[in-house]
């Protein structure tokens, strides 16, 4: 809904599990941003930890809580916030990463530039971000392009080595409503997301700037550290004949080949 200065309401979801240590740091970089019509919808995923607690450190209104009774998952807890969301569009951020503090108000001025020759109810606006240098080695930046107007989603994720972050996107809710994440998906979460976008007919706007500082914190029960290969092959063996077989061998290259050579080496050294 427009606000009375005629501003877009973003519903920013953040979904959480166990994560009462980084949360904070997620939700003061949504509340440092420079554009401020917003609301920001935490679901808790049945956490062990008092996130509530945490959440109740923080003295803004425009903060809603929402736990699940049960553990359900990473989708559903984005599902969760998206039926929940109140605004013309939606922004996902992982309790683990940041935003910088113009990531909101540069998307907004990209998608109001594209919305003239765009419906804006399909749009789906994603950015570079930025591999956290206090996680991993050094510091790098992805992707190095955006998708191209006619490159499928497979293509560009596999063949182009591009790459798509949950939490770098903002979108049109009636999209995301229509879209939804798959429900018990233990993996690929995200990319099963972006493709069904694009089967929703979503047009994909890139901004080549960093706006995202993605941490992907290293912990035992992070669904992306799985080192489950034959999931992997199941997943994408369900997409098997509406994406060329070139983006099939792109996914496996990159998703598949590691782990099974990782598994290989544990077998090996465990002989």
């Amino acid at each position: 809904m427009l606000g009375h200065d005629g501003k877009f309401l973003i519903s920013v979801i953040i979904p959480t599990y166990n994560r009462s240590d980084l949360i904070l740091r997620a939700i003061a970089s949504v509340i440092a941003q420079s554009y401020s019509h917003l609301e920001i919808i935490i679901v808790d995923d049945a956490s062990q930890e008092d996130i509530a607690g945490v959440i109740k450190q923080i003295d803004d209104c425009r903060i809603q809580y929402i736990r699940h009774p049960h553990n359900l998952g990473g989708s559903e807890s984005r599902n969760t916030g998206i039926k929940h969301a109140q605004g013309e569009l939606i922004a996902f951020l992982d309790s683990d990463d940041v935003w910088l503090p113009n990531k909101l108000q540069t998307q907004l001025d990209a998608v109001a530039q594209a919305v003239p020759q765009h419906n804006l109810h399909n749009l789906v606006c994603y950015s570079k971000f930025q591999l956290s240098p206090q996680v991993f080695y050094a510091q790098s930046i992805f992707p190095s392009q955006g998708k191209q107007t006619q490159e499928t989603i497979p293509h560009y994720l596999w063949v182009s080595r591009g790459e798509m972050l949950t939490s770098t996107l903002l979108i049109a809710r009636e999209l995301a409503l229509k879209t939804l994440f798959k429900p018990g998906l233990v993996k690929h979460q995200d990319l099963d997301f972006v493709m069904r976008l694009e089967q929703q007919g979503a047009t994909f706007i890139f901004v080549p700037q960093v706006l995202t500082i993605w941490h992907n914190e290293s912990r035992s029960d992070r669904t992306s550290k799985l080192n489950d290969y034959q999931f992997s092959l199941s997943w994408i063996d369900t997409y098997r004949g509406s994406i060329t077989d070139r983006a099939i061998k792109g996914f496996i290259l990159k998703e598949v080949a590691p782990k099974m050579l990782l598994d290989y080496q544990k077998k090996t050294a465990s002989n």
